[in-house]
C-alpha cells in the first residue's frame, strides 16, 4: 500500500492541468510512496494529451477513462481503485504547495489520524494570491469529530484535508453524484464521522478564483442542488446527531446555510416555489447561539417571509 492517493478529476481544464501536475510531482517524498490518479471525466478538450505525457515520464501517475458524470463521480470512481493510505482530493484547475507532502503525511500516520485538515492560498488571475484564514481553537488537537465541528471552522471545500482511506470506506463516505456544491454535502458528514481529527494552521493548497467558474454565478440548477443539500445533511444530522450537543447547532446551521443559498439563486420565483422551501421539515430556520449576528438576521428574515427576504436579497446582497 502506498502513503497517499491525490486524486484529480479532469474535464476542459488543459490551461491549468500542467501546473497541478508538477505541482504533485515535485515533492519530498519518493514518487513509490504515492500514487497521482487522473481522471478523465469525458473531457473536450486536449487536457489528457498533455495528462499523457506527464504519465509516460512519471509511473505513479495513473490514468482513468470514464464518461462525462461530474466532479463528484470522477473523485467517486479515483476513490474506488485507490491504493494510498491516505486520500487526497485535488481539482485540475488548482495546484498544492511544493514539498508539503512529507510533513503531511508523517503527522497523519504518527496520530493515526481519520482526517488531517489544513487552510488554503486564494490564487487569483493575476498571480496574486492571499490566505484563506480559518478561525480555530486549537492547532494540532487531536478531536472527536463533534468537537471538532464546534472548535475549527472549515469551509466546505474536500480539498482542505487529507482522508483515511479505510476511514472513507468504512463510513461509505462518497460525493453525491449529480450536484453542484457536492462538497458542502459531503465535508460535514465526514468531520463529523471522524475519530481522530487535526486542523494544521498551513497553507498548502492554492484554490484558483478563475472567473467565469460554474461555482461563482448564480443559476436555477444551483438552486435545486442546494435545497438537495440541505436536504440531506439534514437527513444526517436528525439520525446522527445527539441533539443535546452544540455540534448539532452547528450542523443545522449548515443546512440552514444551504437553504439561505439555495434561495439567493432563484430565478423564478412563484407560489409554488415558496411552497417548496416553506414545506421542508427545517422550516422555520433555527436560530441559536452559534449563529453571527448578521446570520441571525438574515434567518428570522426568512422565517417571516421567503418572498420578503428574496426582495431584500435583491436589493442588498445580505
Amino acid at each position: 500500500m502506498r502513503r497517499l492517493s491525490i486524486i484529480i478529476p479532469v474535464y476542459n481544464t488543459e490551461q491549468w492541468i500542467a501546473r497541478c501536475l508538477d505541482s504533485c510531482l515535485h515533492q519530498d517524498i519518493a514518487h513509490d510512496e504515492y500514487e497521482i490518479i487522473v481522471v478523465n471525466d469525458g473531457t473536450l478538450d486536449n487536457a489528457m494529451d498533455i495528462v499523457l505525457s506527464y504519465a509516460s515520464l512519471n509511473t505513479n501517475i495513473r490514468v482513468v477513462e470514464q464518461k462525462n458524470g461530474g466532479l463528484s463521480s470522477a473523485r467517486n470512481t479515483g476513490l474506488s481503485i485507490a491504493m494510498g493510505q491516505y486520500v487526497w482530493f485535488v481539482d485540475s484547475d488548482d495546484y498544492i504547495e511544493d514539498n508539503c507532502l512529507g510533513a503531511l503525511l508523517s503527522q497523519a500516520e504518527s496520530d493515526k489520524l481519520d482526517v488531517l485538515c489544513f487552510k488554503p492560498f486564494l490564487l487569483y488571475e493575476n498571480g496574486d494570491r492571499s490566505v484563506f484564514e480559518i478561525p480555530f481553537e486549537s492547532e494540532n488537537h487531536i478531536y472527536q469529530g463533534s468537537d471538532f465541528l464546534c472548535a475549527v471552522s472549515m469551509p466546505p471545500a474536500a480539498w482542505c484535508a487529507l482522508y483515511s482511506r479505510q476511514f472513507l470506506l468504512i463510513n461509505d463516505l462518497k460525493f453525491m453524484v449529480g450536484i453542484y456544491h457536492e462538497d458542502q454535502e459531503f465535508t460535514p458528514r465526514a468531520y463529523f464521522s471522524a475519530n481522530r481529527i487535526v486542523y494544521v494552521d498551513k497553507c498548502t493548497y492554492n484554490y484558483f478564483q478563475r472567473t467565469g467558474s460554474i461555482m461563482k454565478s448564480a443559476n436555477p440548477k444551483k438552486a435545486q442542488d442546494l435545497l438537495v443539500v440541505a436536504d440531506s445533511l439534514y437527513g444526517f444530522t436528525r439520525s446522527a446527531v445527539d441533539q443535546s450537543r452544540d455540534a448539532y447547532k452547528v450542523m443545522m446551521n449548515k443546512v440552514s446555510f444551504a437553504f439561505a443559498q439555495s434561495l439567493a439563486n432563484c430565478v423564478d420565483v412563484d407560489s409554488e416555489t415558496i411552497k417548496l422551501y416553506q414545506s421542508k421539515p427545517y422550516y422555520p430556520l433555527a436560530i441559536n447561539c452559534r449563529l453571527t449576528i448578521k446570520e441571525k438576521i438574515k434567518y428570522r428574515l426568512i422565517n417571516v417571509s421567503v418572498r420578503l427576504y428574496l426582495f431584500v436579497y435583491k436589493l442588498f446582497k445580505i
